[in-house]
């Protein structure tokens, strides 16, 4: 799939494109270093054989622990959260009660001028925010 994201938000993409993520998941490892603790992030979706690593991320511990459903990754149709580093790059967004994720490998057609996206999905927001809660709470007990 290949999305632009112009000053308007991601264009081209239809709802009925991206696949329900109905067994949609949050997982927040730790790296287990001593005293420079940090947690990865993976998004999973069994169903759909998707797992998107945030292989980069790297947050602390003590940030993410304070975090509540306002400080998770979500954007908007016209300003969704996007984020890349080498060779992967992320867009989220909500419209109406889904939240969309794409992921691609850096990948762009110079000729369209737009980005490729190897996994695309769709979760209800009820969902998205449950399973971040649930990691959260994960979290929080350790």
């Amino acid at each position: 799939m290949m999305i632009e994201n112009s000053a308007t938000g991601p264009s081209e993409t239809h709802p009925d494109d991206f696949p329900d993520a109905h067994d949609f998941a949050v997982e927040l490892t730790s790296d287990g270093k001593i005293g420079a603790e940090s947690l990865n992030l993976a998004y999973r979706v069994p169903s759909l054989a998707i797992r998107v690593c945030w292989s980069w991320w790297s947050k602390p511990v003590g940030e993410i622990r304070a975090w509540t459903v306002a400080d998770i990754p979500c954007g908007t149709l016209t300003k969704p959260y996007w984020d890349s580093d080498q060779g992967w790059k992320i867009m989220i967004w909500q419209s109406e009660d889904q939240i969309f994720v794409a992921e691609g490998d850096g990948e762009h057609d110079e000729h369209r001028g737009q980005d490729i996206y190897a996994r695309w999905f769709k979760v209800s927001r009820t969902l998205y925010e449950a399973a971040w809660v649930a990691a959260l709470d994960r979290l929080r007990a350790v």
